[in-house]
């Protein structure tokens, strides 16, 4: 990997290892290896300096389903360097992450970081969208309070599969919500209803409390996506850079990668 001379970007993970679901049970659940690790490869690759958050400074979980050779081209050699990108990433410092809650509020903090980047998985529907999803629907308001900083100051922030939805703990300011008209991209609706009722797809034994997709949209945004099930999306639209799913995660990372450099 390259030196770390370039941009600081501050790396926001979901620390859920479970998420609830509408009829009262739970489910196991973690970020996503893949779109953790092909974006940050691709900035460590370009000398950007990495600096981590989490809710309650607490160690991210990575989902096991996100191992599947599935997601890297049915390739054990490429899973396998992902996992050990993972390992490096916890001694770059996502073993001992700052707290989110405080990060979100410090201002002098925020200042020395260029970017915001924040993966996958359906983790973050249930601590960076809400404070806590197995307490209540209540928003989280430092999540939000963190990407309105780097809204504000126009500093790119990118956001992939389920993360983009917590978006939608943006502040509304004067009736407009902080993102109100902006295009992009999200997980898709038919996905997850797979992953919740076709027997040979199926991952959760009821149905998920969030749709990204809807939620998003409810909110005022403009949300793309390709016609197929899984298929690689990128859009941009000013400081914002959000990407569809699993396989779009690396041509997310060279966006972001390219979005920072220009």
């Amino acid at each position: 990997m390259g030196t770390t001379t370039g941009p600081r970007v501050l790396v926001v993970v979901s620390a859920a290892d479970r998420i609830p679901l509408r009829e009262g049970r739970s489910e196991l659940t973690g970020t996503y290896l893949g779109e953790l690790v092909e974006p940050t490869d691709a900035m460590r690759e370009a000398g950007f300096e990495l600096a981590f958050a989490t809710p309650g400074a607490r160690i991210p979980t990575i989902d096991g389903t996100s191992c599947s050779l599935m997601y890297f081209a049915g390739s054990r050699k490429k899973r396998d360097a992902a996992l050990s990108s993972y390992r490096e990433l916890l001694e770059l410092g996502l073993a001992t992450p700052a707290k989110l809650e405080e990060m979100a509020h410090d201002t002098q903090r925020l200042d020395g970081f260029d970017a915001m980047f924040v993966p996958g998985g359906h983790a973050p529907l249930v601590d960076l969208l809400h404070r806590d999803a197995f307490a209540d629907d209540s928003l989280n308001d430092d999540f939000g309070a963190l990407v309105r900083y780097f809204h504000d100051a126009k500093r790119p922030t990118g956001l992939i599969c389920h993360a983009p939805a917590a978006l939608a703990a943006a502040p509304t300011i004067e009736g407009r919500w902080t993102y109100d008209g902006y295009r992009m991209t999200c997980f898709k609706t038919g996905v997850d209803t797979m992953l919740s009722t076709v027997p040979l797809a199926r991952r959760f034994k009821g149905h998920l409390k969030d749709d990204p997709t809807e939620l998003l949209k409810s909110r005022g945004a403009k949300v793309e996506q390709t016609i197929l099930p899984m298929g690689s999306k990128v859009v941009e639209d000013r400081e914002l850079i959000t990407g569809q799913d699993p396989y779009s995660a690396k041509a997310f990372g060279a966006a972001f990668v390219s979005k920072l450099r220009s």
